[in-house]
């Protein structure tokens, strides 16, 4: 019986990143391929320069610094945020798994290196936003594992998972013999077609656990709701080194 984490997501992505490389990243309408401008994409782009800069100034204000090195933007679709991640440490590396994803963020020509395979590193900042909440969290806990062990010390993280969902987006709970029927119904369901996106709530223990053993102390949550998906954006730092202060 197929259960919602066994889905294929990287296929998911594979597809999203051959119709709608844009969209796939920001779901907004703007960024259908259907209703792209010069001006829509710059927007696009100018929203990652924005992003890399407010986690940048948070790093100052909780660490009293901030990474200068080699970087690695985990998920990297188009190249949002490896872009301007580059600009600032001087190198950085986006991986993704979506091939229309990293040929859309080449064929801009940046600074970043796009692969599609995880590199070794080690590097000093460790990224990936909207991104985790597409994995299911047994294999997106293993890839955590990866990542922490690619953070070289004192090496910087801000990574954001999500951990919970309102109700109105939970499934309805069933009852009575329906609850006896619940497997059945199941397994005979019809799955999403490829290229859907699926949402996947992480337990927060498992993830500070994996963080904590990763060496990654004094970390700080800010929250995130992304339409009813609650999650947060982890900053945090290795222990050992200064990472290019």
């Amino acid at each position: 019986m197929a259960r919602p984490g066994d889905r294929d997501t990287d296929a998911d992505w594979r597809k999203l990143g051959a119709t709608e490389p844009y969209w796939g990243v920001l779901s907004h309408p703007d960024y259908l391929s259907d209703n792209l401008t010069p001006e829509r994409v710059a927007a696009f782009y100018a929203s990652g320069v924005a992003y890399v800069d407010d986690v940048l100034a948070r790093f100052d204000h909780l660490f009293g610094a901030r990474p200068r090195g080699p970087a690695l933007d985990f998920g990297c679709g188009a190249g949002r945020l490896t872009e301007p991640m580059a600009a600032q440490m001087g190198q950085a590396a986006g991986y993704d798994i979506s091939p229309g994803m990293l040929a859309e963020a080449r064929r801009r020509g940046g600074r970043a290196l796009y692969v599609s395979e995880l590199p070794d590193g080690p590097f000093v900042w460790i990224n990936s936003f909207i991104v985790f909440q597409h994995i299911p969290p047994a294999r997106g806990l293993s890839l955590l594992e990866a990542l922490l062990a690619r953070l070289s010390p004192g090496g910087f993280v801000s990574l954001h998972l999500t951990f919970w969902r309102e109700p109105v987006l939970e499934p309805p709970a069933a009852r009575g013999w329906r609850k006896l029927a619940q497997p059945v119904a199941r397994s005979l369901r019809t799955p999403a077609p490829v290229g859907a996106i699926t949402m996947f709530d992480y337990d927060l223990s498992a993830v500070m656990r994996r963080l904590t053993r990763g060496g990654v102390g004094d970390t700080t949550l800010i929250p995130t709701n992304h339409g009813g998906h609650h999650g947060a954006i982890l900053l945090g730092r290795r222990e050992g080194g200064h990472a290019h202060e």
